[in-house]
């Protein structure tokens, strides 16, 4: 071998050895302070591919994201120039992470505050790096709030070239000396009786307590943001129409706000007694309904019709006042029929519950003539007749005279239904006849028709 190739050999060696001495490892950015989400790169010198990472974090990947403060390494394995396998690792480097903002405010206190008090409120998870400012104009991180509105709080930094920034807010209620707190219905305020309200406060209060009386003894109480009021007497008092509800609120500062709201219970309406259950009712006549307390309102009074023979086919009659006249009724009601009728109030255009079902009966009498005992025919003369005993445990007799003594008469039985139970002819020149042996437990319209006399009277069947 020559001098020159032994030259090139000991040249070539030694640059090799260099470049396999000169193998590392570096991070980019080298830091020290870098923003949140910045991406860590691991560059490799003297050596080729394929490489293999390993970083202080975990990951095996050729870049990582930090989010936090720490030292971080990573560790390199790849081929060198003489084509061995070769593991690096770098310096170990400090990184300080400039966080974006996640304002959150804190209130030292309760959001709900009392006349002429304050609350602090305080920014939370601070750094050293942020600003703050307030829509109030202020740039502190706690600040006083003594008027009611929306407080937000913006934070920021521009650290490092990091140009985060966010927001927060919260609501603050600085109650004057005369709020009344809001109680909220559920269910109407006026309702048929018995009647149950359900009531409720609006959120966000130290306590509640609702007062109200109902007629029981000790009245209602409830602690909670909401109210159950019940009006039926079922304390042992008597059935209320109206109740006045008390609610009263305390805030956390301690001050108390009370209001009040009225509940209405409406009693049961039904025709007046001296006209329910009359059966010889002419078209001229009225009837009465039961007085309802106006609740300054001026109620009207829906009279409802059933013809008994046809259950289930209604219709109704409105009135302003308590009074009914019969004539007034459309379709018209018909003599000779009997009929279910109840009652219920309109309170200022909203129905409310009907009362118990009566029944009446239209007959031909004429005016000031409602007894079947001595009644008036229209040609003037006079049909005297009685049934008795009315009650009766067994049979009723019945005696019918008149000018016209052979003048035959028809008797008919029916139940309230209107349902025919029993029919019979009477001859005038009787004196008398009996009948209803057979009849169960009831009452029993008789309507006796003689000539152009027609008259209708109720007996009761009893044990």
């Amino acid at each position: 071998m020559n001098l020159k190739s032994l030259l090139l050999i000991l040249t070539t060696s030694f640059v090799l050895g260099a470049n396999a001495q000169n193998a590392s490892v570096t991070i980019d950015p080298a830091g020290p302070t870098v923003c949140e989400g910045t991406t860590l790169t691991a560059v490799t010198t003297g050596m080729t591919g394929p490489f293999e990472y390993l970083w202080s974090t975990g990951d095996t990947t050729s870049s990582i994201t930090i989010n936090q403060n720490g030292q971080y390494r990573v560790r390199v394995t790849g081929t060198t120039l003489y084509n061995g396998i070769r593991q690096v690792s770098s310096a170990l480097v400090p990184y300080t992470v400039i966080v974006a903002p996640q304002p959150r405010i804190f209130v030292q206190g309760d959001v709900n505050v009392c006349p002429g008090d304050s609350v602090r409120l305080v920014a939370k998870f601070r750094r050293p790096y942020y600003t703050y400012s307030w829509n109030t104009g202020q740039t502190t991180p706690a600040i006083y709030a003594s008027q009611s509105g929306t407080y937000v709080l913006t934070t920021s930094t521009n650290t490092a070239g990091c140009n985060f920034s966010a927001n927060a807010s919260v609501n603050i209620n600085v109650f004057d000396n005369g709020y009344q707190p809001a109680i909220n219905a559920l269910t109407p305020l006026v309702a048929c009786k018995p009647a149950t309200f359900q009531l409720t406060a609006d959120t966000g209060f130290a306590n509640y307590e609702w007062t109200w009386f109902d007629g029981s003894a000790t009245g209602g109480v409830s602690n909670t943001s909401n109210a159950t009021v019940l009006l039926d007497g079922s304390g042992g008092g008597p059935i209320l129409d109206t109740s006045t509800v008390y609610l009263t609120v305390q805030l956390g500062g301690g001050c108390k706000f009370t209001s009040s709201t009225v509940v209405r219970s409406i009693r049961q309406v039904d025709l007046r007694s001296p006209f329910c259950g009359v059966f010889n009712y002419s078209l001229a006549d009225s009837v009465q309904a039961e007085l309802v307390l106006t609740y300054l309102y001026a109620p009207q009074y829906e009279f409802e019709f059933e013809e008994t023979l046809y259950p289930g086919t209604t219709w109704t009659y409105l009135s302003n006042t308590r009074w009914c006249n019969l004539s007034n009724v459309t379709p018209a009601l018909q003599v000779s029929k009997f009929y279910n009728v109840r009652v219920r109030p309109v309170i200022n255009g909203a129905p409310y519950c009907y009362g118990d079902v009566c029944q009446i009966g239209i007959a031909t009498l004429r005016p000031n003539h409602s007894t079947l005992s001595n009644a008036e025919r229209l040609d003037g003369s006079t049909v005297e007749a009685s049934i008795y005993p009315n009650p009766s445990s067994s049979e009723f007799n019945l005696t019918l005279s008149s000018d016209l003594a052979n003048t035959p008469a028809v008797v008919t039985v029916t139940d309230l239904s209107g349902r025919v139970v029993e029919t019979f002819n009477f001859d005038g020149s009787q004196n008398t006849v009996q009948f209803g042996k057979d009849l169960m437990n009831g009452i029993y319209m008789v309507t006796v028709e003689q000539g152009d006399f027609k008259n209708v009277t109720r007996v009761l069947k009893s044990n």
